[in-house]
């Protein structure tokens, strides 16, 4: 009967307590996914959009390249073998051609040249019936044609058509014409892309067939894919469960579609991580609460397991057996009526004396028991104690990355999923996201010293625009200088070549941290970002009107963890790591950062770079 009555009440406890502990548990795993995808989600549509424009820069440079060759170079006016010669050598540097022909005013083809291939006269064709060709005589401007397949290239290309107009007349008398690779795509603006393990992104036409992805078999075999939806989960190319997002590029009369997806367990596998410590907790605390819940057990069914054993023993013949008598419920009831019946039959039978005995023997119990249940306290209270210190160390080494703490943040701070908060609560969550962006920041800046020191900085050679490179830079500090009240000027000067080849994200890196110290460091006046050149060296000049930085401090300016002072630091901020990461970025790129300022006049860092216009 005890042992079926402490069953119960353990039974009892423990559904009592794993109940909400699961629903909470389920809530918190379930809203985690949710979360996660649409997190998942919006950083997709972030990888098609910048998929997106390093597509539309693919296609602009390529027009660009090819109208600086006929209105810089004068290609029309060059004779036929300079114009193949200039043809090959840029057949041969740019992979993303296949093909150029050029197509006087009748539509016949007077040269041509293919990768691969030798072309003689009689592979020229008449192309009269060409839309695109028939564009750039009418129009006098650059022309795309439509996407197809070609069985010698193995590949999908589209046409480039660039009138060569006379300077004299105005007319279009020859189009210079060219095919692009669709493969060249994949193997530059998809490769650039920044893709996680299980992630994926490729180009479609609006009818879903597959024109350039990573792998080029997806093309070459005219896999066709057409999601059912624009953003959010659903079916991937390889018939998978994924969440993608599709960003459309219009490009002359034709559209395509970027498609950028991820394994469905990729972006949840942080709520799966969740839903494991949820369940490791749950279990925790069943297993804790098992073990109170029976020694709770124990100490209400022991009285009635002891009353049993006086009962049976008096039955026996002993009168000297006792029951606990301590408590006011009715169990404790029951226990002193058992024990005044006992003494009065012990009285009965033995007189006076065994009775005061027996009081004494019964007192002294009662006093072991009450130091046995303070034992059983302290060791209840050391449990407890133990166990708040292992809930601490488990929730301080099982936090949330500082991603997802930033996410969720964000999350809340948009107010998804009906939150509601007061302005106040704002203000909290707002300075939870700061500092969890200021750490984040601060570790990256550890990862890029880290990667510098260990010489695994790796630098891109690939071709850039120094003047679309400054703006970029005005348009993401020019915000924060206009939040401080300050001007920003931007100076490029006008000999600087069109196009320069290096890493445009480590200059970048380079650049940002100069203007953000800049914007840090001056109250009053603004600053001015200056590019120009000197014969095979180029020049980044960032200026100030900020405080300026005393003699004594440029010999450490650009030590890690250093900054112009302890006054400096405290009201200003930071960790000293900017311009430690400047000189280390400018170095590696094998080039030189130096500084002039004046205390109180405004301080200039000056970048010089090897200036490269060729890869």
């Amino acid at each position: 009967m005890a042992t079926s009555l402490r069953t119960r009440l353990i039974l009892t406890f423990a559904v009592l307590t794993i109940i909400p502990i699961s629903i909470v548990a389920v809530f918190i795993s379930q809203r985690g996914f949710n979360v996660l995808q649409d997190q998942s989600a919006a950083f997709q549509n972030q990888l098609a959009q910048r998929t997106a424009d390093r597509l539309e820069a693919f296609f602009n440079e390529r027009r660009v390249e090819l109208s600086t060759l006929i209105n810089v170079f004068g290609f029309g006016t060059l004779d036929e073998d300079t114009q193949r010669s200039v043809l090959s050598t840029l057949l041969s540097q740019q992979r993303s051609y296949y093909q150029f022909a050029l197509v006087g005013s009748d539509g016949s083809e007077t040269l041509k040249l293919t990768r691969g291939e030798v072309i003689t006269d009689s592979d020229l064709v008449n192309r009269s019936d060409d839309t695109a060709i028939q564009a750039a005589f009418e129009s006098g401007t650059v022309s795309f044609g439509s996407v197809y397949f070609n069985e010698n290239a193995r590949d999908r290309l589209i046409t480039i058509a660039v009138p060569i107009v006379d300077l004299v007349t105005g007319d279009v008398e020859e189009v210079l014409v060219s095919e692009i690779r669709f493969q060249s795509i994949g193997d530059t603006v998809l490769r650039e892309a920044s893709t996680e393990a299980g992630q994926d992104v490729f180009v479609t036409d609006e009818d879903g067939l597959i024109l350039a992805h990573r792998n080029p078999n997806f093309a070459i075999r005219a896999n066709v894919f057409k999601p059912d939806v624009t953003s959010g989960r659903t079916t991937g190319l390889n018939g998978d469960d994924v969440i993608l997002s599709t960003h459309n590029v219009v490009l002359a009369n034709q559209e395509l579609v970027i498609v950028a997806q991820i394994d469905y367990a990729t972006a949840t596998s942080l709520a799966n991580d969740l839903s494991n410590i949820a369940l490791i907790v749950t279990l925790a605390t069943l297993v804790i609460s098992i073990l109170i819940v029976g020694y709770s057990a124990n100490q209400i069914v022991k009285p009635i397991i002891q009353m049993s054993r006086a009962a049976a023993a008096i039955q026996g013949g002993n009168l000297e057996a006792r029951v606990s008598e301590k408590g006011s419920d009715e169990i404790a009831a029951l226990g002193r009526s058992f024990n005044r019946m006992t003494a009065d039959l012990q009285t009965t039978l033995k007189g006076l004396r065994e009775n005061v005995t027996q009081l004494e023997a019964s007192n002294q119990e009662r006093e072991k028991l009450i130091k046995d249940l303070q034992a059983a306290k302290r060791l209840a209270e050391e449990n407890s104690r133990l166990k708040s210190e292992f809930l601490s160390t488990m929730s301080h080494e099982l936090r949330t990355p500082l991603n997802a703490i930033e996410g969720f943040t964000g999350v809340v701070l948009k107010r998804m999923g009906g939150a509601q908060f007061n302005d106040k609560t704002e203000d909290y969550l707002k300075r939870v996201q700061n500092n969890s962006r200021r750490l984040l920041q601060l570790i990256n800046d550890f990862l890029d010293l880290s990667r510098v020191e260990a010489g695994r900085l790796e630098l891109a050679n690939q071709p850039f625009a120094p003047l679309a490179l400054a703006e970029r830079w005005k348009n993401e500090i020019g915000v924060l200088a206009e939040t401080k009240g300050l001007t920003m000027e931007v100076e490029v000067s006008p000999s600087m070549p069109a196009t320069l080849y290096g890493d445009e994200e480590a200059i970048s890196k380079v650049v940002i941290n100069l203007l953000s110290n800049a914007i840090k460091f001056t109250e009053t006046g603004g600053i001015k970002l200056k590019m120009d050149h000197q014969d095979s060296i180029w020049n980044i000049a960032v200026s100030d009107t900020g405080i300026g930085i005393a003699p004594h401090a440029r010999e450490f300016i650009f030590e890690e963890f250093r900054q112009v002072d302890q006054s400096s630091k405290r009201k200003y901020g930071g960790t000293g790591l900017g311009l430690a990461i400047v000189q280390k970025y400018t170095r590696v790129m094998g080039g030189n950062v130096s500084v002039k300022s004046d205390l109180g006049q405004g301080s200039t860092f000056t970048v010089t770079l090897p200036l490269k216009t060729t890869a």
